[in-house]
């Protein structure tokens, strides 16, 4: 079968999003691990699920935000797929964590978000009355950018794959 075929069957990456266990005030995060995790409220933010990532489905995630030649880096070569242990999925370094909020912090938060929403609903209403094509503006499935997720080689024929923002991993195939 081919790496097509392959990607073909896979699921995209919002279908394994919308299969992850999630709660009303949680958050999901994908770090440099290529793992997407599910965190539960504050402010505990255990982590309730996590998935790892093909690097298609990285690169499909990747190509609805504005390019960055430091994103692609980051993420070329990497397949989250590849962690597989428990406790490395389920208890990631604090780095990995979403950030500990206090109840007032959270509160704060919760109450700029609906503001900036609001703002955001009221912004695209009127450019609707002005004939801008809004879904295809603000939509969250649209292609931004074409990253390059293939990892990249040396003249010798040493491939370059960054593992995390802290270490990398050489190897010949």
């Amino acid at each position: 079968m081919s790496n097509a075929e392959k990607t073909k069957l896979e699921p995209t990456a919002g279908e394994l999003i919308r299969k992850m266990k999630m709660v009303g005030e949680g958050c999901i995060k994908m770090d440099d691990d290529c793992v997407m995790r599910s965190f539960g409220g504050p402010p505990e933010r255990v982590v309730l699920d996590a998935v790892g990532f093909s690097p298609a489905q990285i690169k499909a995630m990747l190509d609805m935000q504005p390019w960055s030649q430091e994103i692609e880096d980051l993420y070329r070569g990497v397949d989250g797929r590849k962690v597989v242990d428990h406790e490395a999925l389920y208890n990631p370094p604090d780095s990995y964590r979403t950030r500990m909020w206090t109840a007032e912090e959270f509160a704060e938060k919760k109450k700029e978000m609906a503001r900036r929403n609001k703002e955001l609903m009221e912004r695209m209403q009127k450019e609707r009355e002005e004939g801008v094509d809004v879904d295809a503006k603000y939509g969250c499935s649209r292609k931004q950018a074409d990253y390059d997720s293939i990892p990249k080689r040396d003249k010798s024929g040493y491939e370059f794959t960054n593992m995390n923002s802290t270490s990398a991993l050489w190897f010949r195939d």
